[in-house]
């Protein structure tokens, strides 16, 4: 008998963890601190400050403090090369699993969290520019698409407003630095180079 209700009492929490499950909607807005390109600091390269906006979505089970995170966020970014500003227009789809800290004496006030995912970028629009560096010609060219890591923290504040600092991790190339002729377009050296993002944003909670 202790065995049958302690099966029932499982199975009963299993059926309880998804009817408290919240789901929540928000407004998210924040800036991108681009850092150096990889590779390209000799020739005079440094980040460009950006900024992106989207809407997000929060699910989490108050239980275990376990959630999922997405968002669709319009980002405008970019790098500047020997003087040259490069902007690079895209659309950002992170994934985050977070884990929120519900502490019981300031929950109401603040609920802390972590965040960890993956973030898929589509970049459009012109994704290149033609300059030179020293009479050579020469085109800087972000890719396409490109997948990265977020680690971030946080906090709920007051259960409407979501303070988030993450560090974007670029897992393979982000953009690469050509020479060319003018007249055949053959290229020349490529020094391929990773670009990583700190992020802070705000998100309203409905």
């Amino acid at each position: 008998m202790k065995r049958f209700l302690g099966i029932l009492f499982v199975i009963s929490m299993l059926f309880a963890i998804p009817s408290q499950a919240q789901f929540r909607f928000g407004v998210k807005a924040g800036t991108n601190l681009t850092e150096t390109p990889s590779d390209l600091k000799s020739l005079d390269a440094d980040g460009m400050t950006g900024f992106f906006v989207g809407p997000m979505a929060k699910f989490t089970i108050p239980v275990l403090g376990l959630g999922l995170e997405a968002d669709v966020l319009y980002s405008r970014a970019g790098s500047k090369i020997a003087g040259e500003e490069i902007d690079k227009n895209s659309i950002e789809v992170p994934v985050y699993l977070r884990y929120d800290f519900a502490l019981p004496l300031v929950s109401k006030i603040a609920v802390p969290f972590v965040a960890v995912g993956p973030q898929f970028g589509f970049a459009f629009g012109s994704t290149k520019e033609e300059f030179e560096i020293d009479n050579i010609k020469t085109k800087y060219q972000f890719k396409k698409s490109n997948v990265s890591l977020n680690l971030g923290l946080g906090a709920i504040v007051l259960s409407k407003i979501q303070l988030h600092v993450n560090y974007n991790i670029a897992l393979g190339k982000t953009s690469e630095l050509s020479e060319f002729s003018g007249v055949t377009g053959a290229l020349g050296d490529v020094i391929d180079s990773k670009t990583n993002t700190w992020q802070i944003s705000a998100a309203y909670l409905f």
